[in-house]
Formats: C-alpha cells, structure tokens, sequence
C-alpha cells in the first residue's frame, strides 16, 4: 500500500466534514488514521512520523503548511498551489471514514487529551525522549493493535 501525505489525510477529513475543523483536529484525526491503518494492515497511512509536541501529535508538514499557506475552504494547499488527495485503497477509505465516524464528533481538546493518556506513544516520546521528538511507527503500531484487542474483549 502507499504512504500518503499527512496533508492528504488531513484533507480527507476536511472532505467528510460539514465545518472547519482546527489545526489541532486535523492533526489528531490523521495521527489516529494512520495508528488504526498500523493495526490493520501493519501499513502506514502517512508517509512521515508525527512528533511529540505540547498538544500531542503533530505532523511539521501539516503545521508548516498551514503556517506558511493557511488553508482555502478549510484545506491543506501544497507549496506549489495545489490541494493533496489520497487515491485510498477500498481498505484505506474505509479506516478514514471508520475514524470519523468513532471520532469525527469530538472536539480538538478532547483528542489532544486522548493522546495524553498514560502509556500512549505520545507520553513515551514526549516523556521518554523530549518535548517534538519522533514518535515511532511501531510505537503506534502497538498501542492501536492493544486498543483493537481490547475492543475485541469487550465485545
């Protein structure tokens, strides 16, 4: 499977949207996306890693578009003008909308809270290694495999 741009993703999100969503909300929803696609497929939905900042997650290539370009309609431009689309597998479309549909509803704080919880991959990069370190892949990978696994218990 391709790995898409974090930007791509985050405007999937703006797509399925009714409303403008804050930076904070785009990155958390695509840092989610890419966490259950790990668990499902052991892919990647986004090509880079996000990093550990104050708020949570945070992929730079979303924060500096948004800071350099700001965003048309509530999307992601690109440095040359364009807009990032992901050409989803059936698999893949269905992880982003599954995300929205389980988180879309939630607000940027609340999601930001989310990946604050303890022993989330986020506390371990944030606390382990410092404030904007990398958080690994298959950091992320495990936690989402251990949610889908504890679902699957409550069930």
């Amino acid at each position: 499977m391709p790995n898409y741009s974090p930007a791509a993703v985050a405007n999937a999100f703006v797509d399925l949207s009714s409303v403008a969503m804050p930076q904070m909300k785009l990155q958390k929803l695509t840092y989610i996306a890419d966490g259950w696609n790990l668990a499902i497929s052991g892919q990647p939905l986004v090509d880079s890693n996000a990093e550990a900042w104050d708020n949570g997650p945070v992929f730079r290539s979303i924060w500096n578009r948004i800071r350099d370009l700001g965003t048309h309609s509530g999307k992601i431009r690109d440095y040359d003008g364009s807009f990032p689309q992901a050409p989803f597998s059936p698999q893949e479309r269905a992880v982003v909308e599954h995300v929205w549909r389980k988180y879309g509803d939630k607000s940027a704080r609340q999601l930001s809270d989310l990946t604050h919880q303890a022993n989330t991959p986020w506390t371990r990069a944030y606390y382990g290694r410092g404030q904007n370190a990398v958080i690994p892949k298959e950091d992320v990978r495990t936690h989402y495999l251990a949610l889908a696994q504890a679902g699957r218990a409550l069930a």
